[in-house]
């Protein structure tokens, strides 16, 4: 994934792009204003607007804990992916950010798999 300026370089999230479908990884333990929540979206989005991705595979794996502005940027980009015509899975989510995700009642809204292998064959069957 390049730009007219260079590579495209993430801080926040590390990924891979198999062509069809790109696998992303937080490679930071909290989505909380301590970190530059901002910066964040604009490494997601990014992948979909800038970059055309259209099958996404989020691994929070990670991820302990998430603030609502975190939560914000994981729903603004599952609606991007859908305006877009494309789907974001979300997996590897660890016990606290699934009742942080339960309470908020966003687990039926977000497609959550275990592990990036049964989101990716998710993602090729659709």
């Amino acid at each position: 994934m390049m730009t007219s300026s260079g590579e495209f370089d993430p801080v926040y999230i590390a990924f891979e792009d198999r062509g069809d479908l790109t696998i992303a990884e937080f490679v930071i333990p909290r989505l909380t204003e301590e970190f530059n929540l901002e910066q964040l979206g604009h490494e997601l989005f990014a992948l979909v607007e800038q970059y055309g991705c259209r099958k996404l595979v989020v691994s929070l794996g990670r991820v302990e804990y998430l603030t609502s502005s975190g939560i914000g940027k994981l729903i603004t980009l599952h609606r991007k992916m859908h305006r877009q015509g494309g789907q974001v899975v979300f997996c590897d989510i660890q016990k606290p950010v699934e009742e942080i995700l339960r309470a908020s009642k966003l687990i039926g809204y977000f497609r959550i798999v275990e592990n990036p292998a049964a989101a990716v064959e998710s993602l090729q069957g659709a």
